[in-house]
């Protein structure tokens, strides 16, 4: 009679146990239709929403150059794979930007997604209500607001006290002050004394910058071995002391070509009525100068300057040759 008992209530729960099943495995069904019709409207598409915002999923737009003195606009529609750098421009982002975001001397608006860093030097930084950043916030000389909706996910650094500090502090004062005086002398002094070697060498570094640089490059990377092995064999020691002094002077030759490229820009831009070789050098060296103690970049700036002269000194021959026919004429 027990057995029976057992046996009945197992069958009356049978129908039960099996709808259950029957709704798991409904819904799971159902779940998994939903993926799919989620992920071939997104594949139909092309866009997924942030935010509440629509984006592409591809990339529209890959590797960007440097902008100069130019407003770039990312829109709503656009996915920029690559870092985004400008230089005295304002920059407005609607859209994805897959990279990090450095500006010089200009304002920011952001209104989308930034994957990344965003630096500014010199600019304010705006986040609007749907911006959202995954990286840090870095502004020197400048400040960011955020909206009541935007959303930062990494630190943010603030570094006008320290640029201040960097620019005005009596422990460093002395040495930046010296420095940028011995860069504009240094200038002045090669510019006055061998105009035409410089000239040469600064034609060759705005027609032929990329093969300047990697040629600055190969030849910072190589000296150290070729001393050794002069220094090794004794007798070529004066030879090693005259090549590391005439790597010194190309060194110097060719900042001061790249110091009047970049003064030559800032003056026909700032002034142009009163633009001569005297001020542009000036201006040039002191630009190179100070950009040099910039945090984060400053070092690079001043190697990158140094290679790419570097190189165009050798190229020209230490400005004794043109190395290709320039685009414009050269100013006498």
């Amino acid at each position: 009679m027990h057995k029976v008992s057992r046996k009945q209530r197992f069958m009356l729960a049978l129908p039960g146990l099996m709808l259950f099943a029957a709704f798991l495995i409904a819904s799971g069904v159902e779940a998994l239709q939903g993926q799919a019709q989620t992920a071939s409207a997104a594949e139909t598409t092309g866009k997924i929403r942030i935010a509440g915002k629509a984006f592409p999923t591809d990339c529209t737009e890959g590797h960007q150059g440097p902008s100069f003195n130019s407003a770039v606009v990312v829109t709503s529609e656009e996915v920029v794979c690559s870092d985004l750098t400008s230089f005295g421009g304002s920059v407005a982002i609607a859209g994805i930007v897959k990279g990090d975001v450095v500006v010089f001397g200009g304002n920011v608006v952001i209104n989308g997604l930034v994957n990344g860093n965003v630096t500014l030097y010199g600019g304010n930084l705006a986040l609007l209500d749907d911006a959202q950043v995954n990286g840090d916030i870095h502004v020197c000389g400048g400040n960011w607001t955020g909206g009541s909706d935007s959303q930062l996910h990494g630190s943010s650094f603030a570094c006008t006290k320290s640029l201040g500090t960097l620019l005005t502090s009596v422990s460093g004062a002395s040495i930046r002050f010296w420095s940028t005086l011995a860069s504009i002398i240094l200038g002045m002094l090669l510019t006055s004394l061998l105009p035409e070697h410089v000239l040469l060498v600064r034609a060759t570094v705005k027609s032929k910058m990329g093969r300047s640089f990697v040629l600055g490059l190969l030849s910072v990377l190589l000296t150290p071995a070729i001393l050794a092995v002069l220094v090794g064999l004794i007798i070529s020691i004066p030879l090693a002391i005259l090549v590391a002094v005439g790597l010194i002077v190309a060194w110097a030759l060719g900042t001061v070509a790249v110091g009047w490229i970049v003064g030559d820009y800032i003056v026909r831009s700032v002034a142009p009525e009163h633009s001569t070789r005297l001020l542009q050098v000036i201006v040039g060296m002191t630009a190179l100068a100070l950009a040099g103690f910039l945090p984060s970049v400053g070092l690079w700036i001043t190697i990158g300057s140094g290679l790419v002269g570097l190189g165009a000194v050798l190229l020209s021959r230490f400005g004794t040759r043109l190395y290709s026919p320039p685009r414009h004429p050269l100013p006498l």
